[in-house]
């Protein structure tokens, strides 16, 4: 919507006071803004971060009921008890995380399931504090029409804040993760870290809808944060759209609205919740505001295809010379010096080794290839290098520390990259927020800060995002920046790969068959490509690739494996005449 209908819509709702004086309809508009609150933080975790919680009811209740003891107990003002219930639904929240988001999926769901009914016990049994079955009463109540500007304005707030987290890096970060954790990690995010955050912040905007419950109501029991006000949040926030910023406001309305006119079927509640739930995910699968927003990512993807087929889709080395990477600065002495020391690496499951005493010696520039028939390890080594694997015996030192069983995104901290044998994009994102994701890397800064947009948190954003603009124009991609990254063609999406991973600014490239579904056009441009980075100071390079053609001619020297063993280690003329590597790749016969 453009900006003035948003401008009238808020108009309208903040003069609903003055425009009746029916109850019923401020207080339905204010349980609309309580939803939205709630909804608003719940998109965080689950349209963010794609993590499923069956729980909020129970950071509801515990914002309700911090704040209804701290106005009845303790006697604090309502303007000190909501910000105490942000506070501690915050704090059980990260503490709920940090068990929960060891698993994942249909897993995390059950274990929020599971909290939301200890809550519900907790405030039945814990009489002393939360009054038990009866709850608590005689909470400061404002007049209605003042509390329902407060909880408007919170809930207008709530949706200025998630905007705010969408367009920084912690934003980035999030979607980095849902998208891909794998990947994610492989830049140094700790997916694990950035869920536990994502978890935290959502469970203090459930909290700062609860005490405005409180206080709108004056009243408290359990029987209000029972599952079926978890199975609300999320239908709401699933039926409105659920990544979309504005997708909580659409959803709290239609699911507070259309109650009111099914009162009748108030004991058939759950079914209608389910029959919503069959029609979002059916029907609308990107919720109301998903159906209604132009859907331009797909014909924009099938153009991008028919204009590289047109034009080709060259890297303009001459452009890319200004931005090369030159992490490491080795010079012509340094050329032989070891980055990385691989020594009787190896590695099996089930009894079959992926690896078998393999030795190898990285340095600190160049290009290195790894090659081998199908199932010879050739994965699996660049798995273990990068974190994903750890070696059964052996050692692997970068720089002379040791890196084995350290976890991915420790490793790419000390500065190793990878890209993957099958595209790992961040569908979520822009071609320049993936570059973003990148740059950034675990430097996200204050989640806080990003929430409130502050002015120092967006200069960094700018610079993050100029970095990656111009790493996009060094690799030939400075057209695509707004395309969404998953529209591309598969050679962009390979090419996109590697300039994200250039832009961590790594010491070690890791490169899993870059050429895989490329066109001979895509393969030529990519040998010009890192050919143009080994000139120009760019990072070490191990490259595994089943093309030759692409590994002689840019490789300076060449591993070979054979059922995880080392078979021949040489120059590429000494290793293409091996008769070891010819038995391997054409039988004993040959």
């Amino acid at each position: 919507m453009v900006p003035a209908l948003w401008a009238g819509l808020a108009v309208l709702a903040a003069a609903l006071p003055l425009l009746t004086a029916n109850t019923y309809y401020i207080y339905v508009a204010s349980s609309v803004g309580l939803l939205t609150t709630v909804t608003a933080g719940l998109n965080i975790l689950v349209g963010f971060t794609g993590q499923i919680s069956l729980g909020h009811a129970g950071f509801y209740a515990i914002g309700a009921y911090a704040a209804g003891v701290a106005s009845v107990r303790l006697g604090l003002s309502p303007w000190l008890g909501v910000p105490l219930a942000v506070l501690v639904a915050a704090a059980v929240g990260a503490v709920v995380a940090g068990a929960a988001l060891r698993v994942t999926g249909p897993y995390l769901a059950m274990v929020t399931i599971a909290f939301g009914i200890i809550v519900e016990g907790i405030l039945v049994e814990w009489v002393a504090v939360t009054g038990g079955p009866g709850g608590i009463f005689n909470i400061p109540k404002p007049p209605l029409a003042q509390a329902y500007w407060v909880i408007l304005a919170v809930a207008a707030l709530s949706l200025i804040l998630v905007a705010n987290l969408r367009r920084s890096a912690w934003g980035r970060a999030l979607l980095a993760v849902k998208g891909s954790d794998i990947a994610a990690e492989s830049l140094g995010l700790s997916a694990y870290y950035v869920r536990i955050v994502a978890f935290t912040v959502s469970a203090g905007f459930a909290g700062a809808a609860g005490g405005l419950f409180a206080h709108l109501n004056g009243y408290i029991s359990p029987d209000s944060f029972g599952l079926h006000t978890s199975i609300l949040f999320l239908l709401a926030l699933l039926f409105g759209g659920e990544g979309r910023v504005v997708g909580p406001l659409f959803g709290s309305v239609v699911l507070t609205v259309l109650p009111e006119f099914l009162t009748t079927l108030t004991d058939y509640r759950l079914i209608l919740y389910g029959g919503l739930l069959l029609v979002s995910i059916y029907w609308l699968p990107q919720g109301l505001v998903g159906a209604l927003a132009p859907r331009r990512g797909a014909a924009r993807g099938r153009r991008g295809e028919q204009e590289q087929k047109n034009r080709g889709a060259g890297i303009p080395a001459e452009r890319a010379r200004d931005d090369a990477p030159r992490r490491n600065g080795a010079g012509a002495q340094d050329a032989d010096k070891a980055l990385l020391t691989v020594e009787g690496a190896s590695l099996a499951f089930g009894g079959v080794a992926a690896l078998a005493n393999v030795s190898m010696e990285i340095p600190v520039s160049g290009i290195r290839a790894v090659i081998g028939p199908n199932g010879a390890g050739k994965t699996t080594l660049l798995n273990a290098l990068s974190g994903f694997y750890t070696p059964d015996t052996g050692s692997i030192r970068l720089n002379g520390m040791s890196v084995a069983g350290r976890t991915p995104y420790a490793i790419a901290r000390l500065g190793v990259s990878r890209t993957f044998q099958t595209t790992q994009v961040f569908g979520g994102l822009t071609v320049l927020e993936n570059i973003a994701v990148g740059v950034a890397g675990p430097r996200l800064g204050s989640v806080l800060a990003a929430l409130a947009g502050t002015p120092w948190a967006r200069r960094a954003d700018e610079t993050v995002l100029r970095r990656a603009r111009s790493l996009l124009d060094a690799g030939g991609l400075g057209e695509w920046v707004s395309r969404p990254a998953d529209a591309l063609p598969a050679g962009l999406r390979r090419r996109l790969e590697i300039v994200r991973a250039l832009a961590t600014a790594p010491r070690l490239l890791l490169l899993d068959e870059p050429a895989a579904g490329l066109s001979p056009a895509e393969i030529a441009e990519l040998d010009a490509y890192l050919c143009h980075l080994k000139a120009t100071g760019g990072p070490s390079v191990l490259l595994v690739e089943h093309h030759m053609d692409l590994v002689m001619a840019v490789s300076e020297h060449i591993t070979v494996l054979d059922y995880g063993r080392v078979i021949a280690s040489g120059t590429p003329e000494a290793v293409r005449a091996n008769p070891a590597v010819i038995e391997a790749y054409l039988g004993a016969a040959a």
